[in-house]
């Protein structure tokens, strides 16, 4: 797919955007489609990051060796440690 006339932000010229099984191949100026190749005029319109960041480290997440490190650094152990840190936060933590 290639997405053409796309503002992104601390970019004063618009950008072409090419994405390639799910991921971004280039962005540049000016870019051509291939063959066959599906194109999307944002005519000017701002491209963004999403709103809303799911990635999350629970073996680190607000824990910071309180109660107790995460010495295994496993998802599971990271989930048991924050159960234990939750009986420690107060409204000001959150």
């Amino acid at each position: 797919m290639l997405i053409k006339n796309a503002c992104i932000e601390n970019n004063e010229e618009l950008k072409c955007i090419r994405i390639e099984d799910g991921k971004f191949k280039e962005i540049k100026k000016d870019l051509e489609p291939y063959a066959q190749e599906e194109v999307m005029d944002l005519e000017g319109k701002l491209v963004l990051p999403p709103f809303v960041e799911s990635h999350v480290h629970l073996d680190t997440c607000l824990t910071a060796g309180q109660p107790h490190w995460n010495m295994s650094g496993t998802l599971f152990e990271g989930i048991e440690r924050w159960e234990e840190r939750k009986e420690f936060l107060t409204k000001r933590h959150i």
